[in-house]
């Protein structure tokens, strides 16, 4: 046990959550651990002193990351523990966004692929290549157990029977015979997600997750989607029916409504959610998502967008509101899988990108899947952009990771915050809360 003055030292990425006059709570960042601690045995951590009556909780607490030994740099841990998640390939799984076409039946004023090509479909050659590379790819690393398949676009529906029931199967198939896992998640608008479609996308071809954008009832939806209102009511039924096919197949499919928000529609997604939960046909199999809308989306006709602080807000009310089961941020190694080689995107032509808010921009491409990656300069200063400063003296910096690194890169290392500490601290004291209830 490490109980000299000398062996440990208080976490840097300690936060007090909750006070009284007796005792508190403390929340370590970096561990994500909520210690209760004697208010007068915290004071004598503070002060140094790690001897006498602290001394027999000096293990608990390094095990809780509340105390660290005292040669430990922790901000350089992390960012060790980063750097080794981004570059290594020995993880047991792979992972790939696929756009089948950049093409859209919609027009949302935030989407980030404006000004782009979005002629095209995948042709059979390209699939070909890619059910190869795959191959290669498992050959090269017999570690490799779990294949993920992420089906992006435009809108990948709308290459549902030229490139999604021909590759799937394909790569199902390859996996089958090398025994690797698969499965497959599709990011859509939901308009063409039809039920002649349900039985191959999830009992034939195991996908697993199913994401659909939703941004509010009927007039903010027309106004975000660039659409008409008979686009809004068939999207709304293709969710009841989905919702109702799952719940009768008892298949484990999970079903995710993203809700885009800024100050201007929040309180028409809270309409839209009562108005979807009154139908029959809505089981508890669908999830709600609330998300930011920011500048960063390059919206020209919406200006409402919240700050950090609003929008987190807006998250406490819509977590009361669907009476979501409260989580704070958890730590992690990276704030995305986009930023480590286990996971790449691949455009229309077998091209390859680091991020899906790469797709179509030419400048962007890092490899092609027949000829492998290029390393090229885009490639290399995308992986090794450093922590902004700001982040590495921050004391939420083990449950943010700088957040997203596309952003970060494109605002040359300056971007607004994901989460306020301020806010977090409230956070968990919710959770403590309502953990004690």
């Amino acid at each position: 046990m490490l109980s000299t003055d000398k062996g440990v030292k208080l976490s840097i990425y300690n936060l007090i959550v909750d006070e009284s006059a007796t005792e508190l709570n403390i929340w370590n960042t970096k561990r994500g651990s909520i210690v209760k601690l004697e208010k007068h045995i915290y004071d004598k951590l503070a002060q140094g002193c790690f001897n006498g009556e602290v001394a027999q909780y000096i293990d608990t607490l390094l095990k809780e990351g509340i105390v660290v030994p005292q040669n430990l740099n922790e901000q350089q841990e992390i960012i060790f523990r980063a750097r080794q998640r981004q570059y290594s390939t020995g993880r047991d799984s792979l992972g790939f966004v696929v756009a089948p076409t950049l093409a859209c039946n919609f027009c949302c004023p935030y989407c980030f692929e404006h000004g782009i090509d979005r002629k095209g479909t995948m042709s059979s050659a390209v699939q070909e290549e890619f059910v190869e590379c795959l191959r290669n790819k498992i050959n090269d690393n017999l570690q490799i157990k779990n294949v993920r398949i992420t089906w992006f676009g435009g809108e990948p529906l709308l290459a549902f029977d030229k490139v999604i029931v021909p590759l799937q199967r394909a790569l199902i198939e390859l996996c089958s015979k090398q025994e690797r896992n698969i499965h497959f998640s599709i990011i859509t608008n939901g308009y063409y997600l039809t039920e002649e479609k349900y039985d191959f996308l999830f009992k034939e071809g195991r996908t697993k997750f199913v994401q659909i954008t939703l941004d509010g009832s009927e007039k903010e939806y027309v106004k975000r989607k660039g659409t008409k209102p008979e686009a809004f009511y068939k999207v709304v039924n293709n969710i009841l029916n989905l919702s109702e096919y799952l719940h009768n197949n008892s298949l484990g499919v999970k079903l995710n409504i993203r809700l885009n928000a800024d100050n201007a529609n929040y309180a028409n997604i809270k309409e839209l959610i009562l108005n979807l939960k009154k139908d029959e046909r809505f089981h508890d199999n669908i999830n709600f998502s609330l998300e930011r809308l920011r500048e960063y989306d390059q919206c020209q006709s919406l200006t409402d967008y919240c700050t950090t602080d609003e929008f987190e807000n807006l998250k406490y009310d819509f977590e009361d509101f669907i009476g979501q089961s409260f989580k704070f941020p958890e730590p992690k190694t990276v704030f995305c899988g986009q930023h480590c080689m286990n996971v790449f995107c691949i455009g229309p032509n077998g091209e390859v990108y680091k991020c899906e808010h790469d797709l179509g921009i030419p400048e962007h491409i890092i490899g092609n899947i027949k000829t492998g990656l290029s390393f090229n300069k885009y490639f290399l200063e995308f992986m090794d952009q450093p922590l902004p400063q700001k982040c590495l003296s921050c004391s939420i910096l083990p449950v943010c990771m700088g957040g997203c690194p596309h952003r970060r890169f494109s605002n040359d290392g300056d971007v607004e915050c994901d989460f306020t500490v301020a806010n977090l601290i409230k956070s968990v004291k919710r959770f403590i809360l309502k953990k004690e209830v």
